[in-house]
């Protein structure tokens, strides 16, 4: 990124399940403030359906889990819940505890996009890009698509695409109504 526009993105965005693929894109920015850094949660049905969503630090309180204290879905009891999202890769009940802290700190922010917001991502990326990306990314895509048409035109935004989009193509053929038939 420097060597290409000769300085720091402006903003960097990443889909957040357990985190460990965002934080490889957020840490080398961690200590500099005037990067904007965002970590998208899977948002599901909504963060305000109770519990069919994976949004952790947007929709969660703090427990334990794993031996680490971080942001889980759990009920009263401190039983944790499943939770819901389109994307396997993203249904997560808990946060890694190096997202808890940026939370807590304030120097990331988190977001949540809904499963519908995140297949209109996937979608438009397939047919402006021929990218078929995959699920988790396409929750960063559709945050993407909000932020941007607000930020001057010389905003530099930086988003993690990772994974293969070839895996999701049965379950985002199902949740749009194809009907496909798998072959071995």
């Amino acid at each position: 990124m420097l060597s290409a526009e000769d300085r720091l993105p402006d903003t960097v965005i990443a889909a957040i399940g357990g985190g460990s693929n965002a934080m490889g894109l957020f840490f080398p920015f961690l200590d500099d403030e005037s990067v904007r850094i965002i970590g998208v949660e899977a948002g599901g049905k909504g963060v305000n359906m109770k519990m069919e969503h994976c949004a952790s630090l947007t929709g969660g309180r703090p427990g334990v889990l794993h031996g680490n204290r971080t942001y889980l879905l759990q009920d009263e009891d401190g039983q944790i819940l499943e939770g819901h999202s389109i994307s396997a890769g993203l249904d997560y009940p808990g946060i890694g505890p190096e997202h808890s802290w940026l939370h807590e700190i304030g120097r990331a922010e988190y977001v949540a996009i809904t499963d519908t917001e995140a297949l209109e991502a996937f979608q438009l990326c397939c047919t402006t890009e021929g990218i078929i990306p995959a699920l988790e990314p396409s929750h960063a895509l559709a945050h993407v698509m909000k932020i941007a048409p607000e930020l001057p035109a010389d905003h530099i935004i930086c988003m993690n695409m990772c994974g293969r989009g070839d895996k999701d193509i049965f379950t985002v053929a199902k949740h749009l109504g194809v009907d496909m038939i798998e072959s071995d």
